[in-house]
């Protein structure tokens, strides 16, 4: 991409409008964008007013969107989520905006969700989010998670040929309220030839051993004295994600499937998120450029030449030409 968002993230984080229309000119997009420093919680503005504010952004977002998204959901699902981010610094609001446009998720919690880590706006993809971008490898064709409850019929032997090796029956006799507290999380994938994936089963235990080394923003929230994440909030689907996040060790993926976790790993390190997310239009730029590449190869291809066959007719009459000629030399002499 030959320009980035930095001047129109300066101008968000100052409060003033982009100059000019469409992509702002600036440095190029893998420097940290400056304004990121959040203000303080309680100072932005309302709801409505970041919506307005937004509005002076829509070229550049609606850019970022994947071709074959509809536009309308996805400004619609931003809307809606913006007075939950109230109090948060309008540069990270519009990062995070972008990250997700990036992806053509809609932050409407089902795939990805726009939400605040202190006084900063984070995109966060959800399981459904990782789901999506696995299967778009086209080596994956579907995704199997779910919780065991400590009620349901549940083994697995390792030891054991796939698929006789994993067994979860739950117990649907019983009312959801009387099935107990789920055991394990656990997710595999079914490849395109057929074969299942080594499933990843995690304990309650394991993932809360993931989450007190491996989540920054569950960290943070902790020293602050706050319950308010994910893993607060909705332990046992954070838990299902750690399973997912963890099948690319063993079952082919996408890039978008790697480009999805960089950009979750930043969120959680407070870096920029944009460093990470792909740029649809700088994909299209390069595939257009290597059509056009192979098309130039193409018709630069020249046949080869015939080579003559050794008693063929063309030889003959090669052969006959060159003694008349040199014939007519010998009497000319």
């Amino acid at each position: 991409m030959s320009a980035s968002l930095l001047a129109a993230v300066r101008a968000a984080a100052a409060g003033t409008p982009s100059s000019g229309a469409g992509r702002p000119a600036g440095a190029d997009v893998d420097e940290a964008p400056a304004g990121m420093v959040p203000t303080a919680p309680g100072n932005a503005e309302t709801a409505e007013a970041l919506h307005t504010w937004l509005t002076r952004f829509e070229g550049q977002i609606l850019r970022r969107l994947p071709s074959g998204v509809d536009a309308g959901p996805f400004l619609a699902a931003v809307r809606d989520r913006l007075p939950a981010l109230e109090g948060c610094s309008p540069a990270s609001i519009l990062e995070a905006v972008l990250a997700c446009a990036s992806f053509g998720f809609n932050p409407d919690g089902k795939e990805a969700v726009l939400t605040r880590d202190g006084s900063l706006a984070v995109f966060i993809p959800t399981y459904r989010g990782y789901v999506r971008a696995m299967t778009n490898s086209g080596a994956v064709t579907s995704i199997r998670t779910g919780l065991v409850y400590a009620c349901d019929e549940f083994t697995y032997e390792p030891t054991r040929p796939a698929p006789e090796d994993f067994r979860h029956v739950p117990n649907l006799d019983v009312k959801r309220s009387e099935r107990g507290e789920p055991r394990f999380a656990y997710a595999f994938a079914w490849l395109a030839g057929g074969d299942r994936s080594q499933p990843v089963i995690l304990s309650r235990e394991d993932a809360e051993e993931i989450r007190d080394k491996h989540s920054r923003a569950y960290q943070r929230a902790v020293a602050e004295g706050r319950e308010d994440t994910f893993w607060h909030t909705d332990f046992w689907h954070m838990a299902t994600k750690s399973c997912i996040r963890r099948l690319p060790k063993t079952v082919p993926t996408s890039a978008e499937m790697h480009a999805l976790m960089a950009v979750e790993e930043a969120a959680e390190e407070r870096r920029p998120q944009l460093e990470h997310a792909p740029d649809p239009e700088a994909a299209a730029l390069v595939a257009e450029a290597e059509r056009a590449a192979k098309a130039a190869e193409g018709s630069q291809d020249v046949p080869p030449a015939r080579l003559p066959v050794k008693g063929g007719r063309g030889r003959r009459k090669g052969v006959k030409k060159q003694r008349g000629r040199r014939a007519a030399a010998r009497g000319s002499a």
